[in-house]
């Protein structure tokens, strides 16, 4: 990024690269009020909107008990880069991402690769979660396609599978958009689906406007 382009970028966003990919049919690299973000096809994918909403959201946690830290959701790195240089904190990390090309991406634009506690695992969030015998003390799911969490994401089933790897003393923050009617009314399916698994630990974060961020405690 040369200095002309940061300054500018405040006045308007400037693209700096567009691709595809097999998940995603455009990619977007700008640069936007002196930083580089990733942005899908009608959404952000990193370091815009969903960076503010797990700064935010990670403020709910004391994050100075995680030794270790699942992130289903990786994009191009906004929760790595908030835990490691905004926090300051190292705990090891998995962080796991279906779309090669934005893990490329969050490696040239991003310093995806300069972080020696992070493993990124390159595949599908529902086999992960299946074949892990790993145990976390914080599990961060930011699934989506689109604007949207894909349904295999929001059943039961998952959410009791995702229990089985906190540690006794574990929590969870799943990142959801409530954009229109149904997806509000979901909302309140959803609290009440998590608190059929973990009880009445259950907690929802409205942040960044249309954001409900579920806070769940073991």
């Amino acid at each position: 990024m040369t200095t002309l382009q940061k300054y500018l970028s405040y006045i308007h966003k400037i693209v700096v690269e567009k691709t595809t990919s097999e998940f995603n049919p455009q990619l977007i690299v700008a640069i936007q009020n002196g930083k580089y973000v990733l942005n899908a096809q009608n959404a952000n994918y990193s370091y815009a909107s969903l960076h503010r909403v797990f700064q935010q959201a990670l403020k709910k946690i004391d994050l100075e008990n995680a030794s270790s830290v699942l992130v289903l959701g990786c994009g191009a790195g906004s929760i790595p880069n908030i835990i490691y240089n905004e926090l300051n904190l190292s705990p090891k990390m998995d962080a796991v991402e279906i779309d090669v090309k934005v893990i490329e991406l969050g490696k040239k634009y991003f310093e995806l690769d300069k972080y020696p506690n992070l493993n990124i695992v390159v595949g599908d969030a529902l086999n992960f979660v299946k074949t892990t015998d790993a145990k976390y003390d914080l599990v961060l799911v930011d699934l989506f396609r689109g604007i949207d969490v894909p349904s295999e994401f929001l059943t039961q089933h998952f959410f009791e599978q995702l229990k089985s790897l906190l540690t006794t003393k574990g929590e969870l923050l799943l990142n959801y958009v409530a954009y229109n009617y149904e997806t509000k009314q979901r909302v309140v399916e959803l609290k009440n689906e998590l608190k059929g698994v973990f009880h009445n630990n259950v907690n929802v974060y409205q942040l960044e406007g249309i954001n409900r961020v579920f806070h769940v405690r073991t």
